[in-house]
């Protein structure tokens, strides 16, 4: 691949922050060891200060494959194994299970978190003596995206060393990294937006609300800067973990809608080769990890809006960095699929219409307990059972029906009529 120019990344994300109308976005390219980056944008609206490069922002679900690393240094040394459930856990599923998401557990806990733990050193360890809300399949079955199974993984980790899950993420995986910009806590990080509602340009300041007990599968802060040291380990430079580890670590085991999951990393199929990376969604901010091992490349993209996502996919489409597209299929009986749909949080509505699905999709949040109804989308088929959202910000997602009375739209619901 071509390198990509400093000015043009800039020009790309500067007309994807405007065109989606979000408050800030960075971004950064790492090719053969070199970096560039841009930003634009600003950290809170209604204030002056831009975004640059070396913005914090909440990096969301791209701390997943932070835990994952964690959990291997210990598989390195002996102290944890893959294959056997979590010491010190009421769960059946592995560890290699639980980091792939097909632990056969629904992705929140079953009842307000605040409700039932504090703050303090022991609240994760005491969170996961408890029972998690269980799916209709069991451990290994179907991958069924989970935060709670990263939080059982971190809990057994604490236990192992005697020692609080922040403090050994601090010292086995940021510290000798070098990276500085990276933790728990940030000092003064870009500020959270989210839409006013869902599919709105406007923005609202959000309100930070992130228990402790979260913090394995999404508390981190970081910065375009450390995003891609942490990916130049994965793509082989130094680091805690041996080339075995690493590729254990992006081998395919689970697999979802348009992808496969190792440990930590999503995997897809691109023009340029396999990529592994991970997307974040929490509290106002949309954010992306993408690695191509093949190219020695890397792509960090930050931002604080509830639809950056969008402005990101934007983005990597300019610089042709995106998945693989799949060709439309015509299927004859899509009432196969129509009906609603009800998970852990999440209840959709598929309708047959025109040689698709008309999706509707309503979800509740698991930090306030809004509701949200999402604005209706069309879904073309792209195979037997798959099938990608083609209008609005949410263009290029996938769902597929691993079985009757089952879908998958990274989280697995069941049909209810």
């Amino acid at each position: 691949m071509e390198r990509v120019p400093t000015q043009r990344l800039a020009t790309a994300a500067a007309e994807a922050r405007d065109r989606w109308s979000i408050p800030g976005l960075a971004v950064g390219v790492l090719q053969d060891g070199a970096v560039v980056s841009a930003a634009d944008g600003v950290l809170k609206l209604g204030r002056p200060e831009p975004v640059s490069p070396d913005t914090v922002f909440r990096i969301a679900s791209i701390t997943k494959p932070f835990t994952a690393t964690l959990a291997m240094t210990l598989v390195q040394d002996g102290l944890l194994a893959l294959d056997e459930p979590p010491p010190g856990t009421p769960v059946e599923a592995t560890v290699r299970q639980l980091l792939s998401h097909q632990g056969g557990l629904a992705s929140e806990w079953p009842e307000p978190i605040d409700a039932v733990v504090g703050e303090d050193d022991d609240a994760l360890l005491r969170l996961t003596r408890g029972e998690p809300a269980r799916l209709p399949v069991g451990p290994g079955e179907l991958f069924s995206y989970c935060n709670v199974g990263f939080w059982f993984v971190a809990a057994a980790i604490a236990r192992v060393l005697g020692t609080t899950f922040e403090q050994a993420m601090r010292t086995r995986v940021l510290e000798p990294l070098g990276l500085t910009s990276t933790g728990f806590e940030a000092a003064a990080p870009a500020s959270g937006h989210k839409q006013v509602e869902k599919g709105a340009t406007e923005h609202a300041l959000v309100e930070e609300r992130y228990p402790r007990v979260r913090r394995p599968g999404g508390g981190l802060f970081s910065s375009v800067g450390d995003l891609l040291r942490f990916a130049e380990h994965h793509l082989g430079g130094p680091g805690p973990l041996t080339a075995e580890s690493i590729a254990e670590m992006q081998r395919g085991v689970s697999a979802g809608p348009g992808f496969r999951y190792g440990l930590g990393w999503f995997l897809w199929e691109t023009r340029a080769g396999w990529a592994v990376g991970h997307p974040g969604s929490v509290l106002g901010y949309e954010s992306l990890l993408w690695l191509v091992p093949g190219e020695r490349l890397a792509v960090a993209a930050l931002s604080n809006s509830s639809r950056g996502y969008a402005a990101i996919r934007d983005v990597m489409r300019d610089f042709d960095l995106g998945e693989e597209e799949r060709s439309e299929v015509a299927l004859e009986n899509l009432t196969a699929f129509a009906g609603r749909y009800r998970g852990q949080d999440i209840e959709l509505e598929f309708v047959p219409e025109d040689g698709g699905l008309r999706v509707e999709r309503t979800e509740v949040d698991p930090f306030t307990g809004e509701t949200s109804v999402y604005p209706s989308v069309r879904a073309l088929p792209i195979g037997e059972r798959e099938f990608e959202i083609v209008d609005g910000e949410w263009r290029g997602d996938r769902f597929d029906f691993p079985r009757p009375g089952l879908v998958s739209m990274g989280y697995l619901a069941m049909r209810i009529e």
